[in-house]
């Protein structure tokens, strides 16, 4: 059964109905709000996904990345006009094609990941910013003394790589001098835990 609902997340109106349902865009939202977002930044969004969240935007410069086609497509239906959509793996190849980043974001996609794909993707962050740039990355996350729900939620989520936050912060020394973390779990309609991250000064740069 729970396989069953976690294939029909292909489905664009049924992803973005089930966030919204939990409250888990709520989180998403917050992680756009912490960014505190200006007009003319360029945006890098790995994992976009359908972008949803995309209206709560300023005036960017966006690129998002993602590999499921429905997605992707749907993204491009609504919101192509005003950013760019591709149905590509984030790779170092695109570096040279972008613009310096002042923020990326990886909303729910690091648990997705096994440590060494995190640790090639948060070394392409790194060197996609410009120097003054942040990441934030959102996932969910074990801690001692959450929710029984929420550890259930985390426990069988879809991405089969579900951290606690010193597993996340680990990764992410690797590529960045500066994290500040935050365990959120009071704001979804359904009990979760998110691991909340920013990551700044890069350790590498765009020409190393």
């Amino acid at each position: 059964m729970l396989s069953r609902v976690k294939s029909l997340l292909g489905s664009v109106p049924l992803y973005v109905g089930l966030q919204k349902a939990v409250g888990a865009h709520r989180v998403r939202y917050l992680a756009l709000e912490r960014l505190d977002l200006k007009d003319g930044d360029v945006i890098l969004d790995v994992g976009c996904g359908p972008a949803y969240y995309f209206d709560r935007l300023p005036n960017v410069k966006y690129y998002g990345f993602d590999t499921s086609e429905r997605y992707i497509d749907h993204a491009r239906k609504q919101f192509g006009a005003r950013g760019e959509f591709r149905c590509e793996i984030f790779t170092e190849e695109h570096l040279p094609d972008l613009p310096p980043v002042d923020k990326v974001i990886l909303m729910g996609l690091l648990h997705h990941l096994t440590d060494e794909q995190c640790r090639h993707l948060l070394d392409l962050s790194a060197r996609a910013l410009a120097p003054t740039g942040e990441v934030m990355s959102i996932d969910p996350t074990f801690e001692p003394k959450q929710n029984p729900i929420a550890k259930w939620m985390s426990a069988n989520d879809r991405g089969e790589h579900v951290r606690h936050p010193e597993g996340f912060v680990a990764l992410a020394k690797e590529s960045f001098g500066d994290i500040e973390g935050e365990i959120v779990n009071d704001i979804t309609r359904v009990p979760t835990t998110t691991w909340l991250m920013r990551m700044r000064k890069p350790l590498v740069t765009a020409g190393n």
